[in-house]
């Protein structure tokens, strides 16, 4: 399938894999790291949700430069202002450098998903969206299966081989995602950018409620996502005192079955609609979700939340591909990063609010993020059954 597409569409794919190695990288260790520093998980919590609060308000503006300034000029502004924040973050000299440090890496996030999502459906036209959408998300999660591979076995791995210290190794660990912009910024200086014929979106009510209908599903999602998502790491070792080790092989499984799977959904999506597999796919993730608490044994925990994981992210190629269909080229930027700075703002409550359900009881955060995922997918449903077409 790859040689359908042009040269551009290829390195923005490669580029999007390499991304996702160092992300989920730098997502599984940055927990783990920030403990070995001494912070509490309320501080945790002001970490998580300044990066997200800020790459929410950057979603909201992510359109607008890249009509300012193009799709490539503004990928190449947040890879340099993540690689910076990526600095600061191992650094880490105070508090303040760090929240810094995670400021500049919600910039990058919020300036570059909406961006590279438009960029890639020009450059493949809408026949092979999509296969692309699918490709790419499939090859970047099995890239970001290696990368939490990497990420739990490299700390205890420097720490015996070099006898250092775990904050120093953890450290070094974060130190090692700088591979990620020194392969990013200079793949994008090679690439073209695809020219925007209005340079100006006319807005109107039919935009506006398009948009909306799309992030008030994505809204609730980020909400129960943000409640959650961000603490499994810790949730595993608390609850079942198990090594980083075995932590990062659940993860591991997880994204890599995530990403062969994602390569043959779009079969799917042609047999029964993008619709019909996306509602089927996330409602069956939230009812795992809501028998996860209940589980006392580490196995069966850890299969339960690959597949839970697997269901609920597996569809959002599709999902991505399905809106980009609605939008022309001088709304697509713009569209997909309201939708996402609607998701991106709530799951930054999300964070605070699960730091502090998890310091409750480790089964609340669960029950809540079920049941917001099945009002969302109930939702996305309700606005968009008659579009789906198989």
């Amino acid at each position: 399938m790859l040689q359908k597409f042009n040269r551009d569409a290829k390195i923005l794919i490669a580029l999007n894999a390499v991304g996702q190695l160092f992300l989920q990288f730098s997502f599984f260790i940055i927990p783990f790291y920030l403990r070995a520093l001494g912070y509490s998980m309320s501080d945790m919590g002001v970490f998580f949700s300044l990066r997200t609060f800020v790459g929410a308000l950057f979603f909201l503006f992510a359109g607008q430069i890249s009509l300012k300034i193009g799709y490539k000029k503004s990928l190449l502004l947040g890879a340099v202002l993540g690689f910076t924040g990526r600095i600061l973050q191992v650094t880490a000299l105070n508090y303040y450098v760090l929240l810094l440090g995670f400021l500049l890496v919600g910039v990058n996030m919020g300036i570059r998903q909406p961006n590279f999502s438009a960029l890639l459906s020009e450059e493949v036209g809408d026949e092979l969206r999509h296969h692309a959408f699918s490709i790419s998300f499939g090859l970047g999660t099995i890239f970001n299966a290696v990368g939490v591979l990497l990420a739990g076995f490299m700390p205890n791995f420097l720490e015996n081989a070099f006898g250092i210290t775990t904050q120093l190794a953890y450290r070094l660990v974060l130190a090692f995602s700088f591979l990620q912009f020194l392969i990013t910024i200079p793949a994008l200086l090679i690439i073209k950018d695809v020219p925007v014929e209005n340079p100006k979106i006319r807005w109107r009510k039919e935009l506006i409620i398009k948009i909306l209908k799309f992030s008030v599903p994505s809204a609730i999602i980020g909400l129960g996502a943000g409640i959650t998502i961000p603490y499994m790491q810790l949730y595993f070792d608390m609850r079942f005192g198990v090594t980083l080790a075995a932590i990062s092989g659940v993860f591991f499984f997880q994204q890599l079955v995530m990403g062969l799977g994602s390569f043959i959904l779009p079969k799917l999506v042609d047999r029964i609609g993008p619709v019909k597999t996306i509602t089927l796919f996330q409602s069956s993730a939230a009812l795992l979700f809501a028998v996860f608490p209940s589980i006392n044994i580490f196995t069966l925990a850890a299969f339960f939340y690959i597949i839970r994981s697997i269901l609920m992210n597996i569809v959002w190629p599709i999902n991505d591909s399905f809106m980009l269909g609605f939008f022309s080229t001088e709304e697509k930027a713009t569209a997909v990063g309201i939708r996402r700075a609607f998701s991106t703002f709530m799951r930054g409550v999300g964070n605070y609010i699960g730091g502090f359900l998890f310091g409750i009881s480790l089964s609340y955060p669960f029950y809540t993020t079920a049941t917001l995922y099945i009002i969302a997918t109930l939702t996305f449903y309700f606005f968009f059954a008659k579009y789906n077409k198989a």
